[in-house]
Parts: structure tokens; C-alpha cells; sequence
């Protein structure tokens, strides 16, 4: 049974491209084993470290062995075949060429991830943009398709002339898209408007920026809808950055109490309040819960670093007026850090015993004498002439 199996297989194993398909053969298997150990083993060790940069090169390590090893495989097997001097010319250029655009895909992938991490570490606002990732992918494949061209024998010489000759039609009509792409470009490097920054254009709209694409920047408004505005747009536009020089918000709150009242006073229990409720840094003040500060013991956002400012502004109608400067840790807490604080205020009057009045005003009733002095009508006089007018009014009736 054996003799008899042996004469069927022995003139297949004279067929002279029997090892190429062989070399293909076992190059898809060995490529699947090794995509299936990095998939298992290599994956579960990179896990285990807190390095993140060893998962980036397990995650390009596991995506490319397998059509690494297929072309290298193929290559192999094409130089084993009886007409590989005939055939090697023109597969040679094909194989660079796809070598070339699979090392171009991995590096792609393996800049953006970096990118990304950087982004997430360092809270690298340039590195979140959209833009940053397209130009990533701009720069590797315009390298990889001239490489391409030269594995082709194509001289790249006339090619870059002819661009040069009708880059210039080719710039007149997308004009407006090219100012669009040099202003992101323009945007993300001077870094001056950011992801996560609020702002306010002189347009009036405002939010928070979420993206700089390549022809819009996106911006969150507190209505939780988006605008997208032309990066030329932008960059031509007079802009508040709410978050330059610093994240650091400070908030002026404005009020007035009874004429009565010791100014002193007011300063010592505005300062205590903000000491008692403030944190000391942006990031105790950011771990806050948030809610009631009589519960937590501070006010989420309030810092007394930098020192509260507590100024006697004027003497009032009716009331002195007094300004407070506090510090809040971030843009996003000043709303709610405002209403604590106002809360706690009036609380802390009222416990001090401090009175904020409502207005007061004098009523005056007849005419002005012609000369030329001030009468003035008290309440107790005020209250004779109505009664007066009362029982008048009851004996005509």
C-alpha cells in the first residue's frame, strides 16, 4: 500500500514548482503561529507592565508579522521557480512596493498611538488634534508613494516640476481650503487656542474647543450643540481664552450691607469663610464632592491660594458696598463654585449677625417751594396727612 501511495506522490515531486508553492505554504502557517504567540503570550507580558510604549510595539508587532512573513515567503518561492531570471524583474518592484506601503501603515499606526499616549500623559493639547493625526498620515505616505515611484524606476524629477507648474492653478482653486489648512496649522502650533480651552470669539460664540481639523475647529457651547467656525476664521477673529495665562479663574462677587455694620467685620468673617471652605491647591479643590459644603466642609473650585481680596468699595444709597475677589481651580467649576460661594455668604451674615437691607425709599408729596429749599415729609407726618384725608373723605360722603 505504501509502494502504491509513493508511485502517486513521487511525479508530483518532480513537478519543478512544487517548493514554491511549498515555501508559500509554510509561509502563511509559520506567519499564523507567530501572530497567534504574539496575540497570546506577548500581549498578556506587555499587559503586566506599567510601560505603555512595549504595548505599542506588541500591537505593530502583532499586526504586520503575518503579512511580513506571507511576502517574505512569496519572495522566496518566486526565486525558486525554473523562470525566476524572467519573472524576478517585474515581481521584484511589485514586492518593494508592498513592503513598503505595510511598513508605511505600521509606522502610521505606531505614530498615532504614541501620539495619543502623549496626549493622555503629558495632557499634550497639541497632540489631541485632529490635525496632528492627519498630518502624521500626510507625511508617511507622501514618503512611501515616492518610494513606491522609484522601486517602479520612476523618475520623480518631472513629476515634482509638472506640481510645481500646476501647484499654482491647483492653489488658486482651493484657495479657501488651503488658508483653512495653514491656519489650523497655524492654531495648533502657537498654541495659543488649545483642546479643552473655553473661549469666546468676537463673533459671541463660546464654548470649549474639542477639535482643530484641517479645515474647521469645533467648539462645545454650554447648550451642549457644536459650531464649527473656518480655522481662517478663527485665526483672523479677536478671541478671550479663558484658560491662558492660567486655568485659575478668578470670580468678583459684589454686595452690599447695613450702614450699621462694622466694615472690619465684614472683611474678618469673608476671609475666615474663604479659609474655612477654600482648598489649597487646584487639585484638592477639584477633588471636592460636589454638593452642599456645610456636608463636605468645602466648596468645590474655591481656593484661598492665591489670598482672597476683600475691598470697601463705596457708600451706597442705602447700604456699604464691598467687593470679593476669590480664586476658583478651574473654568468649569466657576458656575458652580459662584452659587456655593453666595450661599455660603449669606449664611456666614446671618450667623455674624450682618445685615444685607432692601432699598429705602423717602415719599414726598406736594410741590417745591419756589424758594428754592429742600423739604422733606417724615413717616409720622406722612401717616397725620392720610388719616386727615380719610375723615375728610367720610363727611363729604
Amino acid at each position: 500500500m505504501l509502494d502504491q501511495l509513493y508511485d502517486v506522490i513521487s511525479p508530483h515531486l518532480a513537478n519543478p514548482y512544487l517548493p514554491s508553492a511549498a515555501i508559500v505554504c509554510g509561509s502563511v502557517i509559520i506567519g499564523i503561529i507567530l501572530r497567534w504567540i504574539t496575540g497570546r503570550w506577548l500581549v498578556r507580558i506587555a499587559a503586566q507592565s506599567e510601560n505603555q510604549y512595549d504595548d505599542i510595539l506588541v500591537d505593530a508587532l502583532r499586526r504586520s508579522i503575518l503579512y511580513v512573513v506571507i511576502l517574505t515567503g512569496i519572495n522566496i518561492a518566486l526565486r525558486e521557480l525554473p523562470h525566476a531570471k524572467v519573472i524576478m524583474p517585474y515581481a521584484r518592484p511589485v514586492l518593494t512596493a508592498s513592503f513598503i506601503l505595510l511598513l508605511a501603515y505600521i509606522l502610521t499606526k505606531v505614530l498615532k498611538m504614541l501620539v495619543r499616549i502623549q496626549a493622555e500623559n503629558e495632557h499634550s493639547r497639541v497632540a489631541a488634534v485632529s490635525l496632528t493625526r492627519r498630518a502624521i498620515e500626510i507625511v508617511v505616505y507622501t514618503v512611501a508613494f515616492v518610494m513606491v515611484l522609484r522601486s517602479f524606476g520612476v523618475d520623480i524629477a518631472p513629476i515634482v516640476t509638472a506640481l510645481g507648474v500646476g501647484g499654482l492653478a491647483v492653489a488658486l482653486a482651493l484657495q479657501d481650503t488651503l488658508s483653512n489648512l495653514f491656519a489650523g496649522i497655524y492654531i495648533t502650533l502657537a498654541r495659543q487656542i488649545c483642546v479643552g480651552d473655553y473661549i469666546r470669539t468676537s463673533d459671541g460664540f463660546e464654548g470649549y474647543v474639542r477639535d482643530i481639523g484641517w479645515r474647521n475647529t469645533v467648539i462645545e457651547m454650554l447648550e451642549m450643540n457644536c459650531v464649527l467656525i473656518p480655522n481662517n476664521k478663527l485665526a483672523q477673529a479677536i478671541v478671550i481664552n479663558y484658560n491662558l495665562p492660567t486655568e485659575i479663574q478668578y470670580l468678583l462677587l459684589t454686595f452690599g450691607v447695613h450702614y450699621n455694620t462694622d466694615p472690619q467685620l465684614v472683611e474678618d468673617v469673608l476671609l475666615k469663610m474663604v479659609y474655612q471652605y477654600g482648598s489649597a491647591t487646584r487639585e484638592e479643590a477639584f477633588a471636592v464632592p460636589s454638593g452642599n459644603p456645610n456636608l463636605s466642609g468645602k466648596i468645590r473650585g474655591l481656593l484661598y491660594n492665591p489670598e482672597p481680596l476683600v475691598r470697601f468699595r463705596e457708600f451706597g444709597e442705602y447700604t456699604l458696598n464691598f467687593r470679593l475677589l476669590i480664586a476658583i481651580s478651574h473654568f468649569d467649576l466657576q458656575f458652580e463654585a459662584r452659587s456655593n460661594v453666595m450661599k455660603q455668604i449669606y449664611y456666614t451674615f446671618k450667623d455674624a449677625g450682618i445685615t444685607m437691607p432692601m432699598p429705602i425709599r423717602a415719599l414726598q408729596i406736594g410741590s417745591i417751594p419756589d424758594t428754592g429749599s429742600t423739604t422733606s415729609i417724615s413717616a409720622s407726618e406722612i401717616r397725620e396727612l392720610l388719616q386727615e384725608f380719610g375723615k375728610r373723605s367720610y363727611k363729604a360722603s
